[in-house]
């Protein structure tokens, strides 16, 4: 006696054909993604020269901005790059922003106890259109918080001003 066997047929609902499609298209993308020709670029047009800019360390216990001296080497706290040499360090009254109830806006106020230390650093750079590099690596950008190290001191705190050094 012969059994009679059933040849395989594929059947397909609505939502198994769907999905099909969509794994076949996904995969057809990331084909072409990985063959297509890679897109030639254009190295930026970078130029070396030497740049100063200042740092607000916050937030500092009265009277200790004297161990900054001119001639400190800075580097950044994070991924160790070298970013500079202090060219002068001042002590200024401390102040942070608090929010003013009555006219709905954000207010600078004087933080009592305290005082901030604007530290001016000079380094040579490579400018480029995308942006102002020291130490190899370190984005110089006004208004970016920054957490640096001397010789015995860290601080931490904003870049408050950036400006090409000529000559």
């Amino acid at each position: 006696m012969e059994q009679n066997e059933r040849k395989f047929r594929l059947k397909l609902n609505l939502f198994d054909g769907i999905l099909l499609v969509l794994a076949l298209a996904a995969a057809a993308f990331l084909l072409w993604r990985e063959l297509r020709p890679a897109a030639l670029t254009q190295p930026d047009a970078a130029v070396t020269t030497t740049v100063r800019y200042t740092i607000r360390f916050q937030q500092w216990a009265p009277g200790t901005s004297g161990i900054i001296q001119e001639g400190d080497r800075l580097a950044d706290n994070v991924k160790n790059y070298e970013v500079g040499q202090v060219v002068s360090a001042q002590a200024v009254p401390a102040v942070i922003q608090v929010a003013d109830d009555k006219s709905r806006r954000w207010v600078w106020a004087g933080l009592e106890g305290f005082e901030d230390v604007l530290v001016t650093v000079e380094a040579p750079c490579v400018v480029s259109d995308a942006a102002i590099t020291v130490g190899g690596g370190y984005e110089v950008r006004t208004g970016t918080i920054g957490y640096f190290r001397g010789e015995g001191y860290m601080g931490s705190g904003p870049i408050v001003a950036v400006e090409e050094v000529q000559g």
